[in-house]
């Protein structure tokens, strides 16, 4: 079949729109104890998580089941970009625009792909993405396989950071999967002006650099077998984070009161013929 048949075959449900959240609570809630028990996977790194707005998950791909195990790692709804060679499966065509995937050809991102995805992220909402474009089937130790620009250009014309996100060896059903979510990257103040191939080239250079220092430090968590070591420490930090963030709110809020305290006291104090109307 030729490819423009084949995308007239599956355009219909790449564009269906749905309520994809609901559905993806609802599929949550019926099968995610199973993916915890088929794709049980833990993710370190998850105080790097933006609390508010739109970002970008990027992710190494090793392996097709990398997309449910990272959903079963990283808490929260997310889209997902995906080839939309996918659509060819009748059960796909059903399944992904329920879940908010978002197809995509590799070799040529049209204009439609790119307003979709913007949307999304200046939308609040996050993307995952695989940037290297296609599974790495070298071995487990080799580096990464060079940086598509896609997920380069969804974060600049966002205007949304993008998170390196390195999956440790491939991702095997009931064997116990790590990831490790490395810090916010703002590859948009790399660039200004046009956005040229070259300036889109460093910001995807930037996302690499940045996988890179992701697959290190996890490599040598898992290697010095410190990864339980590594969470516990973490949940006490974002434990601490979250008691400061409570007590500041709380003294933000009594300094507001005492304002309006004092505004009102000095109110009373005016005389009636010299207030301000």
């Amino acid at each position: 079949m030729s490819s423009v048949l084949k995308k007239e075959k599956y355009r219909k449900a790449i564009d269906k729109k749905c309520n994809y959240k609901a559905w993806f609570g609802f599929l949550k809630a019926m099968l995610f104890p199973l993916l915890k028990l088929l794709l049980p996977a833990r993710a370190l790194g998850r105080e790097n998580i933006p609390e508010k707005g739109g970002y970008i998950l990027a992710f190494n791909h090793r392996s097709l089941l990398d997309a449910p195990m990272a959903f079963s790692a990283i808490p929260g709804y997310w889209h997902f970009i995906a080839k939309e060679e996918l659509y060819n499966s009748a059960i796909m065509r059903w399944l992904l625009p329920r879940l908010g995937v978002v197809a995509v050809n590799r070799t040529d991102i049209d204009l439609s792909t790119i307003r979709k995805s913007v949307n999304i992220l200046k939308n609040g909402e996050v993307i995952g993405i695989f940037p290297e474009g296609t599974r790495n089937l070298a071995d487990e130790e080799d580096t990464m396989l060079e940086m598509k620009n896609g997920a380069a250009m969804f974060a600049v014309r966002g205007k949304v950071p993008v998170l390196p996100v390195y999956i440790y060896r491939k991702t095997k059903f009931f064997r116990r999967s790590y990831l490790y979510i490395g810090k916010p990257i703002d590859v948009s103040s790399l660039v200004s002006g046009p956005l040229t191939k070259d300036k889109l080239d460093l910001c995807a250079s930037a996302i690499s650099e940045g996988m890179e220092e992701a697959r290190g430090y996890l490599n040598t968590v898992m290697r010095e077998k410190r990864y339980g070591k590594e969470i516990r420490a973490e949940k006490k930090r974002m434990k601490a984070r979250r008691k400061a963030e409570k007590a500041d709110a709380k003294r933000r809020k009594a300094e507001e009161k005492l304002l309006k305290k004092r505004e009102k006291s000095t109110r009373k104090k005016v005389p009636p013929e010299d207030r301000e109307n």
